[in-house]
């Protein structure tokens, strides 16, 4: 692996290493093996005790933007991910991705910030635009009533250019109104069933679906309409990425106790009810696989670049998590999110 991977045991005790944590310990595998991991690795209480309630509960942890120090090198901020081993429940293995350019603030507020004055920007120029903008399709329209088939040419481009900015214009005011999601128990099934059945006559179809549920899903706590939203547009991505020729788009339901994450102001948050919209076309293009829920980034030509970022602001409302692996001819996305509270499910 080019990240570093340690294994402990059920002392927690280093007993195995990989050549990149010997680099990020700065120190050989001879001399990691059976140290105690917490003296190599300095990290706060709060995270130890969550590593423990992992172990204990056979649990994977996936920890994002935490500062490390190990006894040999300065601060690092790092992502995380903690899971038992699957031949040996006592052991853990641990990998440690560094986050690039060390030093800068950390990736999600920087991302926040970047999206949060992008979108406020362009909340402010919407109105200011929209009503030029009339006017130049407008006088196009009236123009071409006295010009020739030839010239009709260049009135229908400028109407139909002002149609698209329009369009991407509104796109932005319903990202900067988009409401605080109403939530109430929801059956995820009814929802994922209700956008395939949309889509399928619509935009998707020439695709062929799989459905691959697991029926006893409990209820999700969240907003049937936005949860909509987000999964249509992930099966509309889906099905634009397959082009014309048509494809598969699998869509899969399934619960994981153990898919936990933990956010910076927070201990921790169980997030187990999943959802994979799963697509067998070219995959995401490699230089915008890393910041795709970002504004104003789109694998398409003429992409907007704000449907997957409002689809990521709405699971984010939810208190989920929207994720991505994509490789050509298997593109991934997967909305996980937490169950509804068991005094709203389980009445008399």
């Amino acid at each position: 692996m080019p990240v570093p991977a340690i294994v402990y045991d059920a002392k927690d005790s280093i007993s195995e290493v990989n050549p990149a944590a010997e680099g990020f310990f700065n120190a050989s595998r001879k001399s990691l093996i059976g140290n105690y991991l917490w003296q190599r690795l300095q990290v706060d209480q709060k995270l130890k005790k969550n590593f423990t309630n992992a172990r204990k509960n056979s649990a994977q942890l996936f920890v994002n933007e935490v500062n490390l120090r190990t006894t040999n090198s300065s601060l690092c901020l790092c992502n995380l991910k903690l899971a038992p081993l699957s031949d040996d429940k006592e052991s853990m293995l641990l990998i440690i991705s560094p986050v690039e350019l060390a030093g800068r603030m950390t990736q999600t507020k920087t991302a926040k910030s970047a999206s949060k004055s992008a979108i406020g920007m362009a909340e402010m120029l919407t109105h200011e635009i929209k009503n030029p903008l009339a006017g130049i399709s407008g006088a196009a329209q009236l123009l071409s009533m006295s010009l020739s088939p030839k010239e009709l040419e260049l009135t229908d481009l400028i109407v139909e250019e002002t149609h698209r900015i329009v369009k991407l214009l509104e796109q932005v005011e319903q990202f900067g109104n988009l409401q605080s999601p109403n939530l109430k128990e929801i059956n995820l099934h009814d929802i994922i069933d209700k956008a395939r059945r949309s889509a399928e006559l619509g935009y998707a179809a020439h695709m062929r679906f799989i459905e691959d549920y697991d029926p006893s899903l409990p209820p999700v706590y969240g907003d049937a309409d936005q949860l909509l939203q987000v999964i249509l547009n992930l099966i509309k991505n889906a099905a634009e990425s397959a082009g014309s020729a048509g494809g598969i788009i699998t869509l899969r339901t399934f619960y994981e106790h153990s898919f936990k994450i933990r956010w910076a102001d927070d201990a921790g948050q169980t997030l187990p009810l999943q959802v994979e919209i799963c697509d067998d076309g070219p995959g995401l293009p490699e230089d915008i696989r890393s910041n795709i829920f970002d504004p104003f980034v789109s694998g398409k030509d003429n992409g907007t670049g704000l449907g997957l970022a409002l689809a990521n602001k709405i699971i984010m409302d939810h208190k989920g998590w929207l994720s991505v692996e994509s490789d050509p001819d298997r593109t991934v996305f997967r909305i996980s999110l937490p169950r509804a509270p068991a005094d709203l499910y389980h009445k008399d």
